[in-house]
């Protein structure tokens, strides 16, 4: 596709398609409409497994963002997304920062000291990391001080599963187009991503709700000003990857 098709695309909200990319299967369909919010956001191809990235460019996106240095930390880093993602610190923080943000004010201080007491406990019982999960849990309860809640779809999803596994896929992307893995691994990855999403949502609306809320909750460690803008975009997207005829998510059931 030529650079003048491409804003024609662009132009009139229409979807990446790689006239020339190899045929999916049914399954590599559904497992490459995980990542579909990131696909219409940045206008990838929704056909094929590439950021359409060169070597090097990949390379140094998947260090700088990821880690990822080879196909070792490659395969270690989806093994992350798959097992813990962030979903496993937001399920220790996100019931916990409800909890003091819809509660009195007059029980503010003893929730709070509540919270922190208990979080030690859960983050070993969990396997996670005590500093990052104080760190997650400070950030998140400064997001909703700060009233960023309002922006974010209601209620607040109970897992942010979409979050770890639409990034999954756009991991595997610059994978790709690194040469790290051969297709066929990150296929199978992806394969899984979708079956432990599958059970998880109930519709594509709802995976996308928590795609939304599991970008905020990272967000919110790392530049906690940028939440409302970007919640803006990602909604945006959301919404024309739900209404739009030509989206991977109109053309398939959940």
């Amino acid at each position: 596709m030529g650079f003048l098709d491409k804003v024609r695309k662009l132009f009139s909200f229409s979807f990446n398609r790689l006239e020339d990319g190899t045929p999916l299967t049914p399954a590599q369909h559904r497992g490459l409409a995980l990542g579909a919010v990131y696909a219409a956001e940045s206008y990838l191809p929704i056909n094929a497994l590439t950021a359409e990235s060169d070597r090097a460019t990949a390379v140094a996106l998947l260090a700088s963002a990821w880690g990822v240095t080879g196909a070792g930390s490659a395969r270690e880093v989806t093994e992350s997304l798959l097992s813990q993602g962030h979903r496993a610190h937001y399920a220790v923080v996100n019931p916990r920062v409800e909890r003091l943000y819809r509660g009195s004010r007059s029980d503010a201080a003893a929730v709070a000291q509540a919270n922190l007491a208990a979080l030690p406990g859960e983050a070993v019982a969990r396997g996670l990391d005590l500093e990052s999960t104080r760190d997650y849990y400070e950030s998140w309860h400064e997001a909703a001080e700060e009233g960023l809640f309002d922006k974010l779809p209601r209620p607040l999803p109970a897992s942010i599963m979409a979050w770890d596994m639409g990034r999954l896929v756009q991991l595997h992307r610059l994978i790709q187009d690194a040469r790290l893995l051969r297709a066929e691994e990150s296929w199978n990855a992806i394969a899984s991503a979708a079956r432990l999403a599958q059970p998880a949502y109930q519709s594509w609306r709802d995976f996308g709700d928590s795609f939304v809320v599991g970008r905020a909750f990272w967000l919110a460690t790392h530049d906690l000003d940028r939440i409302a803008e970007d919640t803006d975009t990602f909604q945006r997207a959301t919404a024309h990857l739900l209404s739009h005829e030509h989206s991977p998510w109109r053309q398939m059931a959940w």
